[in-house]
Parts: structure tokens; C-alpha cells; sequence
């Protein structure tokens, strides 16, 4: 059996110089990228300062706006926030949508009162007959949501020729 002779070394000078090329050419590239991304970096900071010295301008304005003011004032202000804060965390989408799956055919709401503070609502509507009317108050005390519905007044339209029935009802919601 003979000699196998395995000589792995690359004697091509062009393709060693072709390497050396495309490394000085890939250092150029970073070092071009990291100058960039230091001007990048100075931009972000003068933009980040002016940010905080508008930042510092308004909080200044804020606090002497509301040290001018009277504290009892202040504490309307506060109150009336606290109310208002409180009315938009109400489930809103979820009695309204309530109110409406109980709907009937032969019931028409004319006006929906809630009361954030007591969680209670006031309905009117208007009802083609009786049977109608008491179908609507049993089918909103059945979804689970309301408790108490109370019919709390009725009347028959006489003026009307259809003669419908006029009613009012109250319930508490279940808040969660």
C-alpha cells in the first residue's frame, strides 16, 4: 500500500489577501456604524433634556396653579374628580346591555336613571298592556345582575287611543 501525503495548507496569496480585504472593509463598516450610533446617542440626550426642562417648566406651572388656590376649593376639585372617577368604573356596558336582553316586544324604555353613589336604577318605560309590562319587570329580576327589581308606579294612558301602560321601576345592581 502507498504513502498517502495530505497537504491541507492554501498556498492562493489572492484569496488570503481577499480575507484581509473583507476584514479591514467589515472594520471600516463598524467603526462607521459606532460613530453613527454615537451621534444617535448625543441627539438622544439633548432631546431627553429638553423633554425633562419642559417636564420640570410644567410641574412648576402645576404646582403654583394649585397652591393659589383655596383648599376649600381644592377639596371641591378632589370631590367632584373622586365622583367622576367613581361613575366611569361603574360596569356600564354590562347594565345596559342587561336592560337591553330583557327587552319585549311589547315594552319601550323611555328613560334609564342610574345612581352611582346608592347602585340603583331607575327605569321608565311604556308598556302595550299589562301582561307586557309584568313579563319585563320578572325577566330583568331573573338575569342575575339586578336584585330587587321593584315595580314602583303604573298608570294607563287614557289619552292615548293604543291606551298603554306607563310604568316606573327601581333595582340594585350587584357591584363587583
Amino acid at each position: 500500500m502507498r504513502t498517502l501525503n495530505l497537504d491541507y495548507r492554501d498556498d492562493n496569496s489572492l484569496r488570503n489577501w481577499f480575507g484581509y480585504l473583507l476584514l479591514a472593509l467589515m472594520l471600516a463598516l463598524a467603526a462607521l456604524m459606532y460613530s453613527h450610533f454615537s451621534t444617535l446617542r448625543q441627539q438622544i440626550s439633548v432631546v431627553q433634556s429638553q423633554i425633562d426642562e419642559i417636564d420640570s417648566r410644567i410641574h412648576a406651572k402645576f404646582t403654583t396653579n394649585n397652591s393659589a388656590m383655596p383648599p376649600q376649593k381644592l377639596v371641591e376639585v378632589f370631590k367632584f374628580s373622586n365622583r367622576t372617577i367613581h361613575q366611569l368604573n361603574l360596569p356600564w356596558n354590562i347594565l345596559f346591555s342587561q336592560l337591553e336582553k330583557a327587552k319585549d316586544d311589547g315594552v319601550a324604555l323611555l328613560s334609564v336613571e342610574p345612581n352611582a353613589n346608592s347602585t340603583t336604577i331607575k327605569v321608565t318605560g311604556e308598556a302595550k298592556n299589562y301582561e307586557a309590562m309584568l313579563r319585563y319587570v320578572r325577566t330583568l329580576s331573573e338575569q342575575g345582575v339586578f336584585q330587587g327589581v321593584y315595580l314602583t308606579d303604573h298608570k294607563m294612558d287614557e289619552q292615548n287611543p293604543d291606551k298603554p301602560i306607563r310604568f316606573n321601576l327601581e333595582a340594585s345592581w350587584l357591584s363587583n
